[in-house]
């Protein structure tokens, strides 16, 4: 047994993470490409990580984004909650509610583990 156990933090419900609002956490530089998507250029931020491998300073990671992923990125403004951009989704690319959730689901959790966006939480009341 560790000595140091991780706080848990209870799994937000369904409804709770459909009208959560995320939030871009970069403001990267974004080159349009050829098929309506985007590279958005990062900057790697100092760190233990950084000063390991000795990344150049002003490094930058690129992440491709296609057209889809692009509209979904520009919607990304803490304004806009989830569900909206299911319903937006759906309705511009003729996909029924599930397909659409499910996807934008996948592609929330992609960039939220490369960091790039976060999704604030409320605590109840």
């Amino acid at each position: 047994m560790w000595p140091f156990r991780r706080k848990t933090v209870p799994m937000p419900s369904r409804q709770e993470s459909l009208s959560a609002r995320p939030v871009r956490l970069v403001e990267p530089d974004s080159e349009p490409t050829a098929d309506g998507g985007a590279r958005l250029k990062v900057r790697i931020r100092d760190s233990r990580w950084s000063r390991l491998f000795r990344l150049p300073d002003g490094a930058v990671k690129t992440f491709e984004l296609d057209s889809i992923g692009y509209g979904v990125w520009n919607q990304i403004d803490g304004r806009t909650s989830v569900k909206q951009m299911i319903h937006q989704l759906a309705s511009q690319h003729k996909l029924n509610l599930r397909e659409a959730e499910l996807s934008i689901l996948v592609f929330l959790r992609t960039l939220i583990k490369k960091g790039l966006v976060g999704v604030p939480m409320r605590k109840p009341d």
